[in-house]
């Protein structure tokens, strides 16, 4: 599994080494060989930040309404509850001072590749017979808050300034991802109604 490799950060920046990562899943690897190619791998381990907004969490209930004749409110009956979403916003920034093909390289490295990774999470690929095939699922860990197995569901990028003169590559990247857990793996932690 490649693997890649963050440079010095700012003492804002706290690494969280094995603690906080999305890894494209094993399994689907496994049957799909040519389904993911990147230079940074299959795992993308990340960062976190003071200046991060959060983790969004949601899980939309659903109940269908029965109107009964001479009765002034509709009864409600339990139909399902739907998937649960989790919502992560990932900073990208070039860290330290380069010039010149250093600083594109590390542009390219701190920036531009980790955010191209996780846009890739949600677009298909085209396999060996020539057909459209899903987008791969992946593995989030995010510490002892959450693990599990997710898809990628809506991911957008923003290109932060400044940019360089010549080549307008941004210096920055803020990726927000959306993604639909399939499966948890972790416990709920002992939560009253709290379900996995």
């Amino acid at each position: 599994m490649g693997e890649f490799a963050w440079r010095s950060a700012p003492a804002i920046v706290r690494p969280m080494q094995d603690l906080a990562f999305i890894e494209i899943d094993e399994m689907w690897l496994a049957e799909n060989p040519e389904g993911w190619q990147s230079r940074l791998g299959s795992r993308l381990p990340f960062l976190f930040t003071e200046l991060e907004e959060g983790i969004q969490e949601s899980a939309a209930v659903n109940y269908a309404d029965i109107e009964v004749v001479g009765r002034a409110e509709a009864y409600k009956s339990y139909v399902g509850t739907g998937n649960r979403e989790i919502q992560l916003t990932f900073q990208f920034r070039v860290q330290g001072i380069e010039v010149g093909a250093f600083l594109e390289t590390a542009i390219d490295n701190e920036v531009l590749q980790p955010a191209h990774w996780l846009e890739a999470l949600k677009y298909p690929y085209v396999g060996d017979d020539e057909l459209s095939h899903a987008p791969p699922p992946c593995l989030l860990q995010v510490g002892q808050l959450f693990s599990g197995r997710v898809v990628a569901t809506d991911v957008q990028r923003t290109w932060q300034s400044p940019f360089e003169p010549e080549s307008l590559l941004p210096h920055g990247a803020e990726v927000t991802c959306t993604f639909t857990v399939t499966r948890e793996f972790i416990g709920n932690f002992d939560f009253e109604n709290e379900w996995t």
